[in-house]
């Protein structure tokens, strides 16, 4: 099938459902998800739907800002986010992944005092910049055009350099076997560094994050975190699968279910 023909598909796929998963897509019209997500940049570049973690949805993220699958979304983020800031404590180095759930967490740092964050996301520095609302440290590194943040090799290297009290990792996708996977094979490397340098390591993700996968592997979640945080809505097969892991689960703001 020509690309243009695959773009009209997505296109109408997209009017007629307001969303789409790259998986869905992939399968729907015969192709690999790789050849998927270039469709999905190149229909992003025109304005006409905004991609998301495993998808997209329809319109441009100014029109996208009043529909209902948005505002969803932004609902399921913010209700995350609400549950890791109450495991950052005042004078916490912290470390965010790059990714969306993590900018709501940044959002909800002027509650804290004196937190210091280490992230290679330049969305998340820039908002923590303008709110003033913590000390922030870039990482240095290659900007990946898409994602908005740094990997690569000197990213690398100046990770070692750090160590956190908490890093919250952000995920793409987690397998029915629980592992972890990502669009992005230089963000795989960086989480696989990065959880070397944690005291505490916290896992982010929507329930719709489960059963997708992502291109490239990170790691078993049991071995990549101690915590998961998602939204409310987690079938409860996985969470006897995250309780047999080992893993606390955090799947609303008053509501503690684990084993430690």
């Amino acid at each position: 099938m020509f690309a243009i023909e695959r773009i009209r598909i997505i296109k109408n796929y997209l009017t007629e459902n307001k969303q789409a998963e790259v998986n869905q897509l992939s399968q729907m019209l015969g192709v690999s998800e790789v050849t998927i997500r270039r469709d999905l940049e190149k229909l992003e570049g025109d304005g006409f739907l905004t991609r998301t973690h495993g998808g997209a949805v329809l319109g441009s993220i100014q029109e996208i800002s009043s529909d209902n699958v948005a505002a969803s979304l932004l609902e399921d983020y913010n209700e995350i986010a609400k549950i890791a800031i109450r495991m950052i404590n005042d004078g916490d180095v912290i470390m965010l992944t790059n990714g969306e759930i993590n900018l709501e967490i940044a959002k909800h740092l002027s509650s804290k005092d004196k937190v210091t964050v280490l992230t290679n996301d330049l969305n998340i520095a820039y908002h923590i910049l303008e709110a003033q609302s913590a000390k922030i440290v870039l990482l240095g590194g290659d900007i990946d055009y898409h994602t908005k943040a740094v990997f690569g090799t000197l990213t690398i290297n100046n990770l070692k350099n750090f160590f956190v009290n908490r890093l919250f990792i952000e995920a793409d996708g987690i397998s029915n076997n629980l592992e972890l996977t990502v669009s992005n094979i230089d963000m795989a490397a960086f989480i696989k560094e990065a959880v070397k340098n944690a005291n505490e390591r916290i896992i982010v993700c929507t329930s719709s994050a489960f059963e997708k996968n992502s291109f490239y592997r990170a790691g078993l979640v049991s071995d990549l975190c101690d915590k998961l945080i998602t939204n409310h809505t987690l079938p409860e097969q996985y969470k006897n699968k995250i309780f047999n892991s080992n893993i606390q689960l955090f799947t609303s703001i008053d509501l503690f279910e684990g084993r430690v």
